[in-house]
């Protein structure tokens, strides 16, 4: 899929660091934007006129994906050398200022400025690409968003694949797509919980997968690029392959 590049302006800082933008919708970028809707923020200081595009994740368990997959992939796709390090928050990641990349990112992404957490959903650019069947950039960003918000866990002799999300949309989203390619995952919509560090009742929308076939579906055909899974794990995931 062609994108539309004709509002997007480089400013002189994006000239002058080489920066560039893709002109198509491929897998990479999908995940990517998976990627961004599970730890990614984009910021913008009117006074400064300065777009914000950052992605942080837990250093113990996110460090090695960072490292390889999003350093590469920025590169590939933007031309960036991410200067990933850990931040006073206690998170791993970067930082990336640039007029270029972030009105990219929010006008032809359709990734929303500020906090996202209860509104974010899978964007119809994505969407758009599985008219008639489960496009290669949907599956890319499903990964994206289970190699940075999903755990895998182990009870028993059973293995559950899963998240809690603010979003409803998001989680009824990948309900849809993940029962599109054949899974039977299992949601909770509405769930009322206590937060410590907000001393207050919240709510959050869970999805799960515990089915085995569904498990070595997610594993075999989805993949992932998180070594949190196919390392740490004792479970077999493929490793995907960067298209």
């Amino acid at each position: 899929m062609k994108l539309d590049l004709s509002k997007i302006q480089l400013s002189v800082h994006d000239v002058k660091k080489n920066i560039r933008l893709p002109r198509v919708l491929n897998p990479n970028l999908a995940e990517l934007i998976g990627i961004h809707i599970g730890d990614g923020y984009l910021g913008y200081r009117e006074n400064k006129k300065e777009f914000l595009i950052q992605c942080m994740g837990n250093p113990k368990t996110e460090k090695e994906h960072y490292d390889k997959f999003m350093n590469s992939s920025w590169k590939e796709i933007f031309n960036i050398d991410l200067n990933l390090k850990n931040f006073n928050s206690g998170c791993y990641g970067f930082m990336v200022y640039s007029k270029a990349i972030g009105t990219f990112f929010n006008h032809v992404l359709e990734m929303p400025i500020g906090k996202k957490s209860h509104t974010i959903k899978i964007p119809n650019i994505i969407k758009n690409t599985c008219k008639e069947s489960i496009s290669d950039e949907m599956v890319a960003c499903i990964r994206g968003i289970i190699d940075t918000d999903f755990y895998l866990n182990k009870d028993n002799y059973s293995f559950e694949l899963g998240a809690y999300f603010a979003s409803r949309n998001l989680v009824l989203d990948l309900n849809y797509y993940l029962k599109k390619l054949g899974m039977l995952p299992i949601i909770y919509l509405d769930q009322k919980y206590y937060n410590s560090s907000s001393n207050k009742m919240l709510v959050r929308h869970k999805i799960r997968i515990r089915k085995k076939k569904d498990l070595e579906f997610w594993a075999n055909f989805i993949g992932s690029h998180n070594p949190k899974f196919y390392k740490r794990n004792n479970f077999p995931v493929r490793h995907a392959p960067v298209v």
